[in-house]
């Protein structure tokens, strides 16, 4: 995370003992001024989150999804070989990562009719199968996977 500096500033940008606050995100050039640290904080953090990106919600259900998937896999899977904190973590953020993939296919796929519900049918299902393949080290690659399984998933609904 950048450092923010917060301090009292003049109108002419010179240090004052009795003015207005400022913060500033470093790098950003970004600022922002308040008569108090915690208002003018507040102001950086409006001013920031006014200029962000806005939310991706089809990357999000993607996300959701995969996890579930990954969760589904898991939840089998009880053995001394995965532990919590480092295998746990990593196949998930394997799995999760691969969401932008999924976005892209679903953009192709949509045109020619997928007769079922991608994020069941194909993003969960997909969390799971690359899950195993994470966890065993496979050298498929994800896009190989996803199109088996859109390929399985379209003769189904065919």
């Amino acid at each position: 995370m950048k450092n923010i500096t917060i301090g009292l500033v003049g109108p002419d940008w010179e240090p004052r003992a009795a003015t207005r606050y400022y913060a500033e995100r470093s790098g950003s050039g970004e600022y922002a001024f308040g008569s108090t640290p915690a208002e003018a904080l507040a102001q950086l953090e409006a001013r920031e989150a006014a200029i962000a990106t806005g939310f991706d919600e089809g990357l999000a259900e993607e996300i959701a999804f995969l996890a579930l998937g990954v969760a589904d896999f898991l939840s089998g899977r009880r053995d001394a070989g995965i532990n919590a904190h480092g295998d746990y973590m990593r196949i998930i953020g394997e799995v999760i990562r691969q969401a932008p993939l999924l976005v892209e296919y679903w953009k192709r796929v949509e045109v020619n009719g997928f007769g079922g519900v991608w994020l069941y049918d194909v993003t969960r299902r997909f969390g799971q199968e690359w899950a195993e393949e994470v966890l065993a080290g496979s050298n498929q690659s994800p896009a190989e996977r996803l199109e088996c399984i859109i390929e399985d998933e379209i003769e189904k609904w065919s």
